[in-house]
C-alpha cells in the first residue's frame, strides 16, 4: 500500500493581512514555525519513505521541520517540486482581497487594481497573469503523474508498503487528492477548508496481488481511500481562533459561493478539525 500524507503549510505573514499570496515567497510567522514544529513532532514516529514540498519558503521550511523530527537516518527529501506550489494569483499578488462591486465587471475592477474573490462558477477565470482554478486542477494532474504515480508503481512491482509526505499548500492540496483518487476511478469532493498545517491523508492499495508488471507511466488497478481530513490535532493553543471564512478559508481550499452579486464567502461544509 502507498500512503500520502498531504500538509498545508504553517501560518504566513500573507495569511495573517488576508493578501492574495499564490506563488509569492512571504515567510512564515512565528506561530507559523511553531505550528511547523508541532506538525513535525506530531510524525516524529511515522516513517515516511520520502518527503517532497513546494519550493516556497512557507511550504519549504515547513517541509524542513517535519524533516528536522524524523528519527536518523533521515529520509531523502525534494523540497523543490513547482508541481506543488500554490496556485499563482499573478496580478493579484500582495493585494488586499476584496468583495466585488454591484455592476462592475471583473475587468473593470482589474483595471483598478482590485482582486475580487472569485465564484466556484468561475473555474476558468484568472487574475491577470496567473493561473484559473482549471490551470490548477491540470497542474494537479501533472504533480500526481510525476511525484505520486513513481511510488505506486514501486509499490505494485516491490510489493513493499510506503508512506510519502506533500508539503504543499491549500488549494493545490485540493487539487492533488482529487488527481489521486481519480487513478481508483473515483470522485473526492472536499469537506471544507484546512487551517494552517492541517494534513490529508490518502491510501492507495494495489489490487490483486502483488508483485506486478507495470510499465513506469501506468496506473496499475487499485483502491484509493481518503482516511483522514482537515487533521489538525497537533495544534492546541497555536491556531488563530477568528472564523475560517473570507480569505482564511479560500488559502485553506474552501468553496466560493455567490449567494448575491456583492457578497463572496467561502462556504466550508464542515468545521476543520
Amino acid at each position: 500500500m502507498l500512503t500520502i500524507t498531504l500538509i498545508r503549510h504553517g501560518e504566513s505573514t500573507h495569511n495573517v493581512l488576508a493578501l492574495w499570496s499564490g506563488c509569492t515567497e512571504c515567510p512564515l510567522t512565528e506561530r507559523g514555525t511553531q505550528q511547523a514544529r508541532a506538525v513535525g513532532a506530531y510524525f516524529a514516529n511515522t516513517q515516511f519513505t520520502k518527503i517532497y514540498a513546494s519550493p516556497l519558503p512557507r511550504a519549504r521550511d515547513t517541509a524542513q521541520a517535519v524533516l528536522d523530527a524524523q528519527p536518523t537516518p533521515k529520509p531523502p527529501h525534494d523540497f523543490t517540486v513547482a508541481q506543488i506550489r500554490e496556485q499563482s494569483f499573478g496580478a493579484a499578488e500582495g493585494h488586499q482581497t476584496c468583495i466585488r462591486e454591484p455592476g462592475k465587471t471583473l475587468e473593470v475592477h482589474f483595471a483598478e487594481e482590485k482582486y475580487p474573490i472569485l465564484y466556484e462558477s468561475e473555474r476558468h477565470v484568472a487574475f491577470p497573469g496567473g493561473e484559473s482554478a482549471e490551470d490548477l486542477t491540470k497542474r494537479g494532474e501533472r504533480a500526481v503523474r510525476e511525484v505520486v504515480l513513481p511510488h505506486v508503481v514501486n509499490v505494485a512491482r516491490l510489493g513493499r508498503d510506503e508512506h510519502i509526505a506533500l508539503v504543499s499548500h491549500g488549494l493545490c492540496i485540493a487539487q492533488v487528492v482529487g488527481a489521486i483518487v481519480r487513478l481508483g476511478g473515483g470522485t473526492w469532493k472536499r469537506k471544507g477548508p484546512m487551517v494552517n498545517t492541517a494534513w490529508v491523508r490518502v491510501e492507495v492499495r494495489i489490487q490483486g496481488g502483488m508483485p506486478v508488471e507495470v510499465a513506469d507511466d501506468e496506473v496499475p488497478p487499485v483502491e484509493v481511500t481518503v482516511t483522514d481530513e482537515g487533521r489538525a490535532n497537533h495544534l492546541e493553543g497555536l491556531l488563530d481562533e477568528g472564523p475560517l471564512r473570507g480569505m482564511k478559508a479560500i488559502m485553506g481550499g474552501g468553496v466560493v459561493d455567490a449567494k448575491s452579486p456583492n457578497e463572496a464567502e467561502a462556504i466550508p461544509q464542515t468545521s476543520a478539525v
